[in-house]
């Protein structure tokens, strides 16, 4: 496969044609998946990772990408507070998809895009391709 990736973080921006994901504090096991699925797959991709330390936040580059990137992919139980007081602004969006080991959550009520890995938004996110 002849695949390029790029690594983007905050402030950075690309403006190109790639496919763009956006993780949001993703665990090390979704970082695993993750890494595991582009590997398979033959297309230029810009990859947004947010995961920075709790005094160097931007939340206008945050906000910005979740309508920008073609995929969010938010993993609210990593997520500091003042990110994870954003959740519902973000699932609310059609391109997010979120995971979350709380029960009790009303998120669903928002979006449907509730995952438990990513394995089950591979075939959906690249079939328009």
């Amino acid at each position: 496969m002849n695949n390029k990736i790029n690594l983007i973080t905050p402030p950075d921006r690309l403006y190109n044609n790639n496919y763009s994901f956006l993780l949001i504090y993703p665990s090390t096991t979704i970082k695993e998946q993750f890494n595991n699925i582009i590997s398979d797959i033959d297309l230029a991709l810009n990859v947004y990772l947010y995961e920075v330390e709790q005094d160097e936040h931007d939340p206008d580059w945050l906000l910005g990408l979740a309508k920008q990137a073609d995929t969010v992919i938010l993993d609210i139980d990593n997520c500091p507070s003042n990110i994870a007081s954003l959740a519902s602004y973000f699932i609310a969006n059609e391109n997010t998809y979120w995971l979350t080991n709380g029960e009790q959550m009303w998120y669903n009520k928002i979006s449907p895009k509730r995952i438990y890995n990513l394995d089950s938004i591979v075939g959906g996110t690249f079939e328009k391709e």
